[in-house]
């Protein structure tokens, strides 16, 4: 994208992310100071009305919220063709990039980052929004551990009667929830499954369900039921498996009936604490709505049988009991070795140059290297923080603990903006030399400085700037104030023009007597304002011309 600037407002730094439909960009906002995001819709999609109204009502759901686990939204807007949106800039990465490089966090990492994102889903839930794509790629991951939910761009208000709600399915199939796989209304449990679908991905390290296509696993959300996370990873406690369980009921009201419940029940687990959730259980045929199991109540034990039964008995309980220690501990071990990470493969050398730090960075996490990170020593022409060279090169086989060189490019430097007053335009190109070049130029009226040289600027002279900072300025097209002369003894019309050209509006007074120096009818006899008066460009000076006779105002010249 050629574009350097926003509203005349939002300067573009550098571009930090591409989805689908948009792009992200790191920007600054000179008017609070602050750094921001700038998404910006790509073309086609700025042209097509419903990808217009979609990104419009992702802004509209977002502004309406704020908390602190939400990523806020400043301003929304179209510059031309171009719709964008100024959001909160956050330093992190996303959960999903964070899974990909390799990282496990432990179950009650998962539980903190879960009660994290069920609190800005109570937020929105409050406000009637449903943000209907919960997954590990809307959640960012600050570096000092807070968490962030974006991208309400297929949020829905639930009041919203226009919505569309069976005409499409809208989402992504590893993490909508049934009624969404199936086009069927949602409400804000759908986003409570896909919480517990993220929940599951956390303690399990793999999503609950996959397939070689959408569909295909689509399928598996409406009618298959999840193992438990538990089966996979034996470190998730039985309380957190019955949490996200309970998630990703099927049927809706089997499901935490609000945000809030959920994360009561994360807080009960961090405590150690019984949770309200208990395990679900699917009844009779796949897609069967699901129960709850029932507590077995207390028994009163039979009387006791004849001694020879009694043995009996005893034996066959020892024997049962047998059995099941030596299941339990096959399936113990069976467990650990399907948990036991296998021997680091070998892995080619993504390519990386040209491709922003933070995404190199996280490609090559999970694979065990020594990672070097080279600023370069000089200014580069390269977007700042891109990696421009990358050793070992694309296609080479990396090995557990080989050393990897990435060369990243420095950002500009800050350089000092000259002084541009009273300078012509040519004056101000050899000053501001390769460091900087001239923006726009705007035509004003001033009697600060000559015509044709630069009355103010932006940025101010002696302020700091990046290299390559575009200078506006304003340019004096004349002056502000006039002075008039004399134009007494003057042709009418001669002197009409002549304050014309001086951008004054001109009037007939009609004729006064003649001048004794000039009496000739067509010259101006008599003028107001008088001579020698300052008066402002546009101001209306008054003509009167002689007659030999007695004035009269209705004469023309």
């Amino acid at each position: 994208m050629d574009r350097q600037e926003f509203a005349e407002r939002y300067r573009v730094e550098a571009r930090i992310g591409q989805g689908g439909m948009a792009e992200v960009y790191r920007g600054f906002d000179p008017a609070l100071d602050r750094t921001v995001a700038i998404k910006v819709l790509l073309p086609p999609y700025d042209r097509d009305a419903g990808f217009v109204a979609r990104f419009r009502r992702e802004a509209q759901a977002a502004a309406r919220l704020s908390h602190p686990n939400i990523v806020g939204v400043y301003d929304t807007g179209a510059d031309g063709e171009t719709q964008y949106i100024v959001m909160e800039y956050i330093e992190g990465r996303t959960l999903a990039s964070f899974l990909a490089g390799g990282g496990k966090p432990t179950p009650m990492q998962a539980v903190e980052l879960g009660d994290k994102i069920a609190g800005a889903l109570a937020a929105a839930h409050a406000q009637g929004i449903v943000h209907r794509d919960i997954k590990p790629a809307n959640v960012m991951v600050t570096r000092e551990g807070a968490v962030k939910v974006m991208d309400f761009g297929i949020a829905r208000l639930q009041s919203d009667a226009t919505a569309p709600q069976t005409s499409s399915v809208i989402g992504t199939p590893a993490y909508f929830s049934p009624e969404q796989a199936q086009g069927l209304p949602v409400d804000s449990r759908s986003d409570i499954y896909s919480l517990g679908c993220v929940l599951y991905e956390l303690l399990a390290h793999r999503p609950p369900f996959t397939g070689d296509t959408p569909v295909a696993i689509a399928y598996k959300q409406v009618n298959e039921s999840p193992v438990p996370p538990s089966q996979v990873n034996p470190d998730v406690p039985p309380a957190l498996d019955a949490v996200v369980m309970k998630c990703m009921a099927k049927n809706p009201a089997n499901r935490y009936q609000s945000a809030a419940e959920l994360s009561a029940d994360l807080d009960r687990v961090r405590k150690g604490q019984d949770v309200e959730a208990t395990p679900l259980l699917a009844v009779g045929a796949a897609g069967a709505a699901t129960q709850v199991i029932a507590r077995q109540p207390t028994q009163v034990m039979p009387p006791p049988e004849p001694e020879d039964s009694s043995r009996k008995v005893w034996l066959g309980v020892l024997i049962a009991l047998l059995v099941f220690l030596i299941l339990a501990g096959g399936g113990y071990l069976l467990a650990k070795a399907l948990n036991t990470p296998e021997a680091p493969a070998t892995k080619p050398m993504p390519a990386l140059k040209g491709v922003p730090f933070a995404n190199a960075k996280a490609q090559l996490e999970g694979l065990d290297l020594n990672l070097n990170i080279v600023r370069a020593t000089k200014e580069s022409d390269q977007t700042p923080d891109i990696v421009i060279a990358q050793d070992p090169d694309e296609g080479a086989i990396l090995n557990q603990g080989d050393t990897v060189t990435l060369t990243v490019a420095v950002p500009p430097k800050d350089v000092t903006v000259p002084d541009l007053t009273c300078k012509t335009l040519a004056e101000a190109t050899d000053l501001l030399g390769s460091d900087f070049e001239l923006g726009t130029k705007t035509p004003v009226t001033s009697d600060a400085c000559p015509p044709d040289t630069i009355v103010s600027q932006d940025p101010a002279a002696d302020k700091k700037a990046p290299v390559g900072t575009f200078i506006n300025v304003d340019v004096v097209s004349g002056p502000a104030s006039i002075s008039l002369q004399d134009y007494t003894c003057q042709n009418f019309n001669k002197a009409k023009k002549a304050l014309e050209k001086l951008e004054l509006k001109v009037t007939y007074g009609g004729t006064v007597a003649s001048l004794p120096q000039c009496p000739n009818t067509a010259f101006v006899a008599q003028q107001d304002p008088l001579p020698g008066t300052s008066v402002e460009v546009g101001s209306t000076v008054t003509l009167f011309t002689g007659s030999e006779t007695s004035p009269s105002p209705s004469a023309s010249p």
